[in-house]
């Protein structure tokens, strides 16, 4: 209503009125901007907080201690954790702010297997060098756990890695803390990365027929294919060991085995917790998985 056609009295309240009114949302404005002067440092401390807890969080990596294995029965051949298929993981969960907890039998720092030191696993040297660096750099991985103490501190941990290399087929595959450490995590669902020769270590879980259901029956799985291993031991090794064509030994615990049409090829699937990859070649597509899983796991359970 236009303030003429209000009469003296009434327009002298209608103007203490709108004077009020402009009073208060001055006032109000005000507020809101002084409550946003606030926010804003809180939110940003608050991004700190959760960027340094993403910091606390860690993942227990299991590797072999062994540095040969047995072939034809009778000849000891070098190896031990294959270099790449443990850089390249880590790398990038190191990137997102997870620490790591490296875990081997008895404690005993783990043996690079000197074949994954060779420049055609590489995409340069330079980035050969850079990997070494980095573990150089890490100070559990050279005084790892135990793998005893990793059952015990199992809940300190949101996931758990295993790179591939045969010494783990040296090893781990005997070890009895090996099924403990993956029944553990896979009651709590935390994701199970396992790399190239790693997938073998789920036989341990079967190895008593009196257990029950295999935990992971028709879960999809990949690992070294059977043409990979032959091209391992003639080639590479030389020689056979005891324990091979993995593919075929998941399949008969009934998982649903899946690989790449040609071998040396990048691989790598997830099926719910259970990540695993087929080769020194499958680094990008594993860790993207992996690190998806881990993300999705911290999400669902509020860290």
């Amino acid at each position: 209503m236009d303030s003429k056609f209000i009469p003296n009295q009434s327009k002298s309240q209608f103007i203490s009125k709108k004077a009020n009114l402009d009073k208060f949302l001055f006032q109000f404005n005000m507020k809101r901007t002084f409550a946003l002067v606030l926010l804003i440092p809180i939110l940003s401390v608050t991004n700190v907080l959760f960027a340094k807890e993403r910091k606390q969080q860690k993942i227990l990596v299991v590797m072999s201690a062994a540095d040969t294995i047995i072939l034809d029965g009778n000849k000891n051949h070098p190896t031990g954790v294959f270099l790449g298929e443990l850089y390249e993981p880590i790398l990038k969960l190191k990137k997102q702010g997870f620490d790591f907890v490296f875990a081997t039998p008895s404690g005993k720092k783990a043996t690079i297997d000197p074949e994954s030191l060779k420049e055609k696993y590489w995409e340069s040297s330079e980035v050969k060098k850079d990997a070494l660096q980095f573990l150089s750099d890490l100070p559990s991985y050279h005084n790892p756990i135990p793998l005893e103490q990793a059952i015990k501190e199992h809940q300190n941990y949101v996931s758990v890695l295993i790179p591939g290399g045969q010494g783990l087929m040296s090893d781990l595959l005997y070890d009895g803390n090996i099924p403990k450490i993956l029944k553990l995590f896979h009651q709590n669902q935390k994701p199970i990365g396992l790399v190239c020769h790693a997938p073998a270590l789920l036989t341990t879980l079967y190895q008593n027929p009196n257990e029950g259901e295999f935990i992971f029956k028709g879960y999809k799985v990949n690992s070294v294919t059977k043409i990979e291993e032959w091209f391992i031991e003639t080639i590479v090794m030389k020689g056979t060991p005891k324990v091979r064509k993995i593919s075929t030994l998941l399949e008969q615990l009934g998982m649903e085995y899946h690989s790449s049409f040609l071998p040396g090829r990048s691989y790598a699937i997830r099926d719910r917790n259970l990540i695993t990859s087929q080769n020194p070649f499958s680094g990008t597509e594993f860790s993207e998985l992996y690190s998806n899983a881990i993300l999705e796991y911290l999400k669902m359970n509020s860290f």
